[in-house]
């Protein structure tokens, strides 16, 4: 007998972090599915922990705009990025898929932890973008699960090649907890050693000032998405995180664009292929990183390559996405989500 196709589905993506709504969203609807992307207003989203509160009334307000609007779509399913959002859900009473992106349970405070806690319990699944955070959520379920950050590898992509650019690009935020302050101690010591290796950071974070204080680095401002390709390519090597452990959207990204990346990635259970990371966790460890790299101009080629194919193999679209579709499925359907694949 003939197999009819699935219905499509109608989906509403909340929140854009790190444009991996919208990479999903394009995907499904290449797929037929109808699929449309709310932004939050997020007000107050910049402030300190300690003040977010006050803005709770606006955001109330926000949130129930939102439900009213989902509502109205007659969406089946919701899918939610970022933790704290997936309140909207709750409230709500959507089925909805719930995917956390780092910062969102890393810094959870404790007005916001009960809130997340309840958004965790009350989704139906549970995506989460980096390895790390699978002890954070393992606290409220076990059946998260670790779906990779889609990379447009058509926009980011190998410009220029490396080899023809000795300059360093500092991807990750200049914060705390991305590990700026190594990474300061870092251009320090470059500064005395070698001061004609000449470094870019993108400015955000506490460490900025620190940084603008160096000989070495020039400090730019934050960059839009559609600008980041041309950045990167602007230089041979790329600098990530050396804290967390766990690679971002940044260290991708630069990956993508037949970079060599250096940073500190602890998550090897992850993938079935460990990453081809130059890894380095401390200020000395990273300078030592740079300085070679700058010196070697067709080894910044070949660590490139390779970070760039496995990029592509690792975190391409297409199967991000059949993860996203397959499990949003059985939701709709009332079936069980069903098991995922053996890690990327």
């Amino acid at each position: 007998s003939r197999v009819l196709p699935a219905s499509p589905m109608r989906i509403a993506e909340i929140n854009d972090i790190a444009s991996v709504a919208s990479e999903i969203g394009a995907g499904l609807r290449a797929r037929g599915h109808e699929v449309t992307l709310f932004h939050p207003r997020l007000v107050g989203a910049s402030l300190h922990p300690q003040v977010k509160p006050i803005t709770a009334p606006v955001r109330a307000l926000d949130w129930m705009d939102l439900i009213r609007r989902i509502r109205a779509g007659n969406f089946e399913l919701v899918h939610i990025h970022y933790a704290y959002l997936g309140n909207i859900g709750s409230l709500g009473g959507f089925p909805y898929i719930l995917h956390c992106h780092g910062t969102d349970l890393r810094g959870a405070t404790p007005v916001t932890r009960p809130i997340i806690r309840k958004a965790l319990r009350d989704a139906r699944h549970v995506f989460y973008s980096t390895p790390d955070l699978e002890s954070y959520v393992a606290r409220v379920r076990d059946d998260g699960e670790f779906l990779p950050n889609p990379i447009d590898t058509t926009h980011f992509r190998p410009i220029v090649p490396a080899r023809e650019r000795p300059g360093v690009l500092i991807c990750c935020g200049l914060t705390e907890v991305k590990g700026a302050g190594r990474l300061l101690a870092a251009c320090r010591q470059l500064a005395e050693e070698r001061p004609d290796i000449r470094i870019t950071a993108i400015g955000g974070g506490e460490y900025t000032a620190a940084f603008q204080a160096l000989p070495n680095v020039t400090v730019v401002a934050h960059q839009p998405r559609w600008k980041l390709p041309g950045l990167i390519n602007q230089h041979g090597v790329a600098v990530g995180q050396v804290r967390l452990g766990s690679a971002g959207m940044a260290e991708l990204e630069a990956m993508a664009c037949g970079r060599p990346v250096i940073t500190w990635f602890n998550e090897l259970h992850a993938y079935s292929e460990v990453p081809p990371y130059v890894t380095a966790v401390d200020g000395v460890e990273v300078a030592s990183a740079i300085k070679n790299l700058v010196d070697q101009p067709e080894m910044r080629d070949l660590l490139g390559a390779r970070g760039r194919d496995w990029v592509a193999r690792h975190h391409g679209l297409d199967p991000v996405v059949d993860r996203v579709e397959a499990v949003a499925r059985a939701i709709v359907d009332g079936e069980p989500i069903p098991a995922a694949v053996a890690a990327a």
